[in-house]
């Protein structure tokens, strides 16, 4: 099956972290994770049935999207028109390819439960609304944006006190349920440790971490999000700019997605309702202009962290004989964990600098290296900084280059 001619992001850690988990691996305890675990619980299961692999990985994204573009006609029938209904969503689905929304993240998980969050709180739902947000919560830090429409829509509506207890209860009784499992999974420390104070106090500073977009970059991102201003809808705006925080500190594309629908909307009543002629027909040349641009950047069949150095490492590692059922992957992708059948030894702390020079984390897996000493080792590039890891591979392991700057190494 094809990619639909737009390129698919296979991230690594979508294969690697449920893979791992259903060997038996803790997250936070057994894995380095700065992200909440909702997520990963859900696809560790989904892969449970279907079995862990590219392709799964794509169909359960599809149907992710598929679902969101769902919502998005739902919400906007229930207080908009048909037509407004129709042409948001298929605005939506565009905006979704332009900010590289054909891969699993984080970001594109938060987008149903940004809808949801939008359809309960405008229907004065807050139960419902005090739920949706905590399940956002616990699927990416980064939702906790969404407390700002709600407290601006509470601000305007009366009955604080039942109003704002509703809202407790929802999102109360989920953290309670999520914590009292944690505590059983006897990981909450662990939890805290990664998800908290790394994941919340220090990644955002982070040396390494901290990326900003020129002002290309800045133009095209948020061009759209000021064209949809003419729409004066006020609470989808503040839903869709609430939407944009998540691309601090990473400016990437795909952490737009959970703005988008309400972009979709705003996008569309501007386009199809703004009583001036001339500023509909702007606003809608204006759009074609800008998703013509954008999916042509986005066009490819490649699967991308699926490329053939990768493939061939693959086919390297599952045909060696003697068998290998350990592994450890050094600034390469740890999807190969899953894609080989082999797990690393324990904890696994992503390859990655803020990772790295947290809490002294390199001198960790060094040690860890040397008492655990894997199969085969994968270097995908050697970094200078780093001598004493690499001294170790080369003194107990024997490395060849396979593909471009790709070493597999065998234990001696």
């Amino acid at each position: 099956m094809s990619n639909f001619g737009i390129q698919f992001t296979a991230w690594p850690e979508m294969l690697a972290w449920p893979y791992l988990m259903l060997q038996g691996w803790l997250p936070y305890r057994d894995i380095g994770i700065a992200h909440n675990p909702l997520l990963l619980l859900d696809i560790a299961i989904y892969y449970k049935i279907f079995g862990v692999g590219i392709m799964q990985l794509k169909i359960y994204t599809w149907i992710l999207i598929a679902i969101n573009i769902y919502l998005v006609y739902f919400v906007t029938k229930q207080f908009w028109s048909r037509k407004t209904a129709y042409f948001s969503t298929f605005l939506y689905l565009l905006l979704a390819i332009v900010y590289e929304g054909n891969g699993l993240w984080f970001d594109l998980a938060l987008t149903p439960f940004a809808i949801l969050l939008f359809y309960f709180l405008k229907s004065k739902n807050y139960l419902w609304t005090g739920i949706i947000f905590a399940l956002g919560f616990l699927t990416k830090q980064t939702f906790v944006y969404f407390a700002v429409p709600i407290v601006l829509f509470l601000l305007q509506s009366g009955q604080y006190r039942k109003n704002i207890l509703n809202l407790v209860v929802g999102s109360g009784v989920v953290i309670t349920f999520f914590l009292i499992l944690l505590g059983l999974l006897g990981i909450l420390d662990d939890y805290y440790s990664w998800a908290i104070q790394f994941g919340i106090f220090y990644l955002p500073q982070a040396g390494g971490q901290v990326s900003l977009p020129n002002l290309k970059q800045f133009i095209f991102g948020l061009s759209p999000f000021m064209l949809s201003m003419l729409s004066k809808e006020y609470l989808i705006l503040t839903f869709a700019f609430v939407g944009l925080l998540g691309v601090y500190p990473r400016w990437e594309l795909f952490h737009f997605q959970p703005a988008l629908p309400f972009l979709a909307i705003a996008l569309s009543v501007v386009i199809l309702d703004n009583k001036r002629k001339l500023v509909r027909l702007a606003a809608f040349i204006l759009t074609v202009c800008f998703l013509s641009i954008g999916i042509y950047r986005q066009f490819g069949t490649t699967t991308r962290f699926y490329e053939e150095d990768v493939k061939v490492v693959v086919a390297l590692i599952t045909t060696h004989q003697p068998q290998v059922n350990s592994l450890y992957i050094i600034n390469y992708w740890d999807s190969l964990y899953a894609l080989t059948n082999t797990q690393p030894p324990k904890p696994l702390i992503p390859y990655i600098p803020w990772y790295l020079n947290y809490d002294n984390n390199l001198v960790k897996i060094t040690n860890n290296l040397k008492t655990e000493m894997p199969e085969a080792i994968i270097i995908g590039e050697r970094q200078d900084s780093y001598t004493e890891l690499y001294d170790f591979v080369d003194k107990f392991y024997g490395c060849d280059i396979v593909v471009k700057k790709v070493e597999v190494c065998f234990r001696n």
